[in-house]
């Protein structure tokens, strides 16, 4: 009898334990969920390599997080200890005026150095509150730290409608984990741009290395670097290709180093026997780029610049599309700027022949879609450019 009195008072115990272990069991559920999104938003700003793609990513993926209604990116300078506006989403003058003043209130600052994410009701007065959505006042700040290994990198200024009480610390917290993933891709995509400018100093460097042992080739790797560019994004290659393409423009001549001065600067025509040597550079500045980690992915270019579309190039006789997209192009631009430039042995041609020379050996010397694509940007290039005439030694002032 006392067992059964108890009954009810046990069915009801186990009821409140089934109730609890489901609500622990959704609150799991929940947190594995964002867990799982947390880390696939944190997966994609770590992939990213360039700093704007990074600053993109987070204003995008935080929103997935919270939504808000404007918000604005802020990096901060070390030397200065300033922040400074970097990326604005929806940010009326009105919005960024506000942000300006609690730039100079120091509260910004303040949340960096201190590393708080703090959520800020808006008590400024303005006419500006009157201009926003819904009843005409900006309800909250929300204001985010970025922060690396223990270093300010900058911060996350989110406007809100929604009201102070209507984000929960969950949500606070998942924007702060996103930040401090953010905060390391900033960081490190500020490391990559840096070594990036340095390998272009590096290399263009070196072309003007090249280009100083001839008097009549002065600024050609340089020229032809940016004819092939222009070329590329015309035929609307990706942006990495592009930039191999730019580099490949500079150190195109580098296997010239290994050519002795009396042949690169004869003044007139070189004999058979010297343009055997001369058609040596490729093979020789394709040796160089190899031996170089971070540019033995040009040597195709290097190497192949001087095939010809219908095969009588040098220094494999390739033809057609067996030359690489980034050599053919390389052969249209440096083409171009050799014809309409001075050569100590001839005068150089006007833009607009050389554009017709470059017409009439179409398929031929020269790839037909890149020569398209010459034709379409030669108005920049003329824009841009004039021939390279360089007067003899001894001539001029």
């Amino acid at each position: 009898m006392e067992s059964m009195d108890k009954g009810p008072d046990n069915l009801e115990e186990m009821r409140q334990h089934i109730s609890t272990l489901e609500m622990i069991n959704e609150g799991l559920r929940q947190s594995f969920e964002e867990l799982t999104a947390l880390y696939r938003l944190s997966e994609t700003i770590a992939s990213a390599h360039t700093l704007s793609r990074v600053l993109s990513l987070l204003m995008d993926l935080s929103k997935e997080i919270l939504d808000w209604e404007a918000g604005v990116l802020l990096l901060y300078d070390e030397r200065s200890q300033e922040l400074t506006m970097q990326l604005k989403r929806n940010l009326t003058p009105e919005m960024e005026s506000r942000v300006q003043a609690q730039m100079r209130e120091g509260l910004l600052l303040w949340a960096l150095k201190e590393g708080r994410t703090i959520v800020l009701p808006d008590t400024g007065a303005g006419s500006w509150t009157r201009s926003l959505p819904g009843d005409g006042v900006a309800k909250s700040f929300i204001t985010v730290p970025l922060i690396a290994h223990q270093k300010p990198i900058g911060l996350l200024n989110l406007v809100s409608f929604t009201g102070e009480g209507a984000f929960t610390q969950r949500d606070l917290s998942l924007l702060s984990i996103l930040a401090n993933q953010a905060a390391i891709s900033i960081e490190n995509a500020k490391l990559y741009e840096k070594i990036r400018r340095d390998y272009g100093d590096v290399v263009e460097g070196l072309a003007q290395a090249i280009d100083a042992r001839d008097h009549y080739t002065q600024m050609h790797a340089s020229r032809v670097s940016t004819y092939a560019v222009l070329l590329a994004e015309a035929l609307r290659l990706p942006a990495a290709d592009v930039e191999d393409i730019r580099f490949g423009g500079l150190l195109h001549d580098v296997g010239k180093i290994g050519i002795s001065d009396t042949i690169l600067n004869k003044p007139s025509r070189l004999t058979e026997e010297e343009f055997q040597v001369m058609k040596a550079h490729p093979v020789l500045g394709a040796a160089i780029v190899r031996k170089i980690d971070s540019l033995s992915h040009l040597v195709p270019l290097v190497l192949y610049h001087h095939e010809r579309f219908d095969g009588k190039g040098y220094p494999e006789g390739l033809q057609g599309r067996e030359i690489p997209l980034g050599a053919r192009i390389l052969n249209v631009a440096d083409s171009y700027e050799t014809m309409t430039s001075d050569r100590v042995y001839r005068a150089g041609m006007s833009f607009e022949a050389g554009l017709e020379e470059v017409r009439r050996n179409i398929g031929g010397q020269f790839d037909p879609d890149v020569a398209e694509a010459l034709f379409k940007v030669y108005p920049a290039i003329k824009e841009r450019f004039t021939p390279l005439r360089v007067s003899k030694p001894g001539e001029g002032s």
